[in-house]
């Protein structure tokens, strides 16, 4: 009930997109935002709150965003284990070494490593953080 928040114009009270409507005798719940009475004659203010509860309760909240992961340009094993272990990925910075093998170190927004992506084209696998932590494939 601490959700419950008094406002100055013709609502008792709104929770979500409902509002409660004192009619003199009665109360009535409305849909705030299309105005709309869902229902009307209701002599108690709890009956209100309670039916109020109810309905957001009863209503299924949205699917999250799906988060959408950067294309790095890289190879599809690359951008797989990106995708698989640092999806918050924003920058990719690729280094060779004497041995050809590439290295991907993966940066956050704010410039921290989050790992790298190391190994040979048959053989890659997600190192995190730095060079001796675990390797995971």
């Amino acid at each position: 009930m601490s959700e419950i928040k008094p406002i100055p114009n013709d609502y008792v009270t709104v929770k979500g997109f409902y509002g409660v409507i004192n009619q003199g005798t009665n109360y009535a719940i409305v849909n705030i935002h299309t105005g709309e009475t869902l229902a009307h004659n209701i002599s108690s203010f709890l009956d209100c709150v309670k039916t109020i509860d109810y309905l957001l309760e009863s209503v299924q909240p949205p699917p999250p965003p799906e988060q959408k992961i950067k294309n790095f340009d890289v190879k599809p094993d690359v951008q797989r284990l990106i995708e698989k272990y640092a999806p918050e990925t924003v920058r990719v910075d690729k280094s060779v070494n004497f041995l050809s093998q590439s290295s991907y170190k993966c940066y956050d927004a704010l410039g921290n490593v989050l790992g790298r992506v190391r190994g040979s084209t048959s053989n890659r696998y997600w190192q995190y953080g730095g060079l001796d932590s675990e390797k995971c494939t």
